[in-house]
C-alpha cells in the first residue's frame, strides 16, 4: 500500500546574507538589509495566511494523521509477527522414490534418490521443540505413515535459529487419523530449532485477528490474514470420525497450508490449519476454513511423541 506524503505550504527558507561593499556605504547597506528583511517577513506571513484559509493546502486534521499512524503500526505488527514466527513453520515435501535405496545416512535423502523420486504432495508443519518434533496433519503424512513398500519418503525444508536453511528426512514418530495430527522427527544436531511459541485457544473470540503461515501450491513462507469466523465447529477426520471444536476462520487457507500454524497477534499459536471448503469444480477457497484448536494439539502430541499413538490406543 503506498503511503501519502504531505506537502508543507511554509518551506524552510535560506538564510540571507549581506556584505557591505565598503564603511562608506554602511548607512545605505542597513537600509536595504532592513527593507529585505521587511519584505521577506511580510511574504512569509501572506504565506501563512493564505494555508490557513485554504484548508486543501494545510496539514490533515489531527483525526485524519492518527489514522495514518495507526495503519503504519498495524503494518509495523503484522511484519514482526510473520519475521518471529515464520523460521519456525517448515515446508513438507512427500515423495515415492522409484526403487529402494541400498544404503542411506538415515539423515537425508540422498541427490540420487531426490532426483529419480516422484513428488506426491505438499504441506507445512511447525516447530514444536528444539528436539527436532515437527506437528502437522495426518493426511500430509499419511502415506509415509501407512508405507508398507519402503518407498515413501518425507522431506522437510527447515531454518534454524541462526537464519541457516536446512533439509532434512522426516520421520514419522507417532499420528493419530481422529484428530488429523501427526509428529515428525527430524536430525537436529548441530543446528539450533526455533520452537513456535505455544498460545490457548480456550479463551478465543470470534472477531480476533489471526494469521496463517504455510507453504500453499508450493510457495513457501506465505502469510495469510484474517479474523476468527466462528468457534466450536465440527469438521471430519480423515477417517471419518468428527472433529469437535474447530477454529474457523477466512485467512486463506489451501493446498499446502495443511499443518501449518494459526497465529494470534501476540505471535502464539492458537491452532493447526487443516482445511477448506472449496467451491465445486473451481479448486478455489470459498474463504470458509478451519483450523483445529491449540488445546486439542496440546493434549494429543505429547501422547504421541512419547508412545507414538494415541491415548485410546494404548489400553
Amino acid at each position: 500500500m503506498a503511503k501519502l506524503g504531505f506537502a508543507m505550504c511554509v518551506k524552510s527558507s535560506i538564510p540571507l546574507h549581506h556584505t557591505p561593499s565598503s564603511c562608506s556605504n554602511s548607512g545605505s547597506g542597513a537600509a536595504i538589509t532592513r527593507r529585505k528583511s521587511l519584505i521577506f517577513t511580510t511574504s512569509f506571513l501572506a504565506t501563512y495566511l493564505h494555508c490557513h484559509q485554504n484548508p486543501n493546502l494545510s496539514t490533515p486534521p489531527p483525526a485524519i494523521a492518527q489514522q495514518f499512524d495507526d495503519l503504519d503500526q498495524e503494518e509495523t505488527r503484522v511484519v514482526q509477527i510473520f519475521q518471529e514466527t515464520s523460521s519456525s513453520v517448515v515446508y513438507i515435501k512427500d515423495i515415492e522414490l522409484a526403487e529402494i535405496p541400498k544404503s542411506s545416512s538415515g539423515n537425508n535423502i540422498g541427490e540420487d534418490e531426490d532426483d529419480n523420486a516422484e513428488v506426491e504432495g505438499t504441506g507445512s508443519g511447525f516447530i514444536w521443540d528444539k528436539f527436532g518434533h515437527i506437528v502437522t496433519n495426518y493426511h500430509v503424512v499419511s502415506k509415509l505413515a501407512t508405507d508398507t513398500s519402503g518407498l515413501q519418503r518425507c522431506k522437510v525444508y527447515l531454518v534454524d535459529s541462526g537464519g541457516k536453511s536446512i533439509t532434512r528426512e522426516g520421520k514419522i514418530v507417532g499420528f493419530d487419523p481422529d484428530y488429523d495430527l501427526a509428529v515428525l522427527k527430524v536430525d537436529a544436531v548441530g543446528n539450533e530449532l526455533k520452537p513456535v511459541a505455544i498460545g490457548t485457544s480456550s479463551a478465543l473470540q470470534v472477531g480476533q485477528s489471526c494469521f496463517a503461515i504455510g507453504n500453499p501450491y508450493g510457495y513457501e513462507n506465505t502469510l495469510t490474514t484474517g479474523v476468527i469466523s466462528g468457534l466450536g465447529r465440527e469438521i471430519p477426520s480423515p477417517n471419518g470420525r468428527a472433529i469437535r471444536g474447530a477454529i474457523q476462520t477466512d485467512a486463506a487457507i489451501n493446498a499446502g497450508n495443511s499443518g501449518g500454524p494459526l497465529i494470534n497477534s501476540y505471535g502464539h499459536v492458537i491452532g493447526v490449519n487443516t482445511a477448506t471448503f472449496t467451491r465445486r469444480g473451481s479448486g478455489m477457497s470459498s474463504g470458509v476454513n478451519f483450523a483445529i484448536p491449540i488445546d486439542t494439539a496440546l493434549r494429543v502430541v505429547p501422547t504421541l511423541i512419547v508412545y507414538g499413538t494415541p491415548y485410546a490406543d494404548r489400553y
